[in-house]
């Protein structure tokens, strides 16, 4: 559950329009059935993933290691766990 301290603010940052940085975009493309898994994933899971991957953009490393690991993870039709977020929106 989200805190009631929170709460307004989540719903708002949840309501703006999220933009898919274009180069992780590509990425997951470059491979058929990584995109075709993705696709099928959920919004808020694509979102909460992509932002992940996308918030370690200063640490080039890290950043790298983040995409390999979710695109290896979407290859095998898996989510990365911390489950059932769609709950909080």
């Amino acid at each position: 559950m989200i805190h009631p301290s929170i709460l307004e603010k989540a719903k708002q940052i949840a309501s703006e329009k999220f933009v898919f940085p274009k180069d992780i975009l590509d990425a997951i493309k470059k491979d058929n059935t990584v995109w075709k898994n993705f696709t099928a994933f959920s919004d808020a899971y694509k979102r909460v993933r992509i932002a992940y991957v996308d918030g370690a953009r200063e640490h080039p490393e890290e950043f790298r290691k983040r995409l390999k690991n979710f695109i290896n993870k979407t290859r095998e039709n898996k989510q990365i766990g911390f489950g059932g977020i769609e709950k909080y929106y």
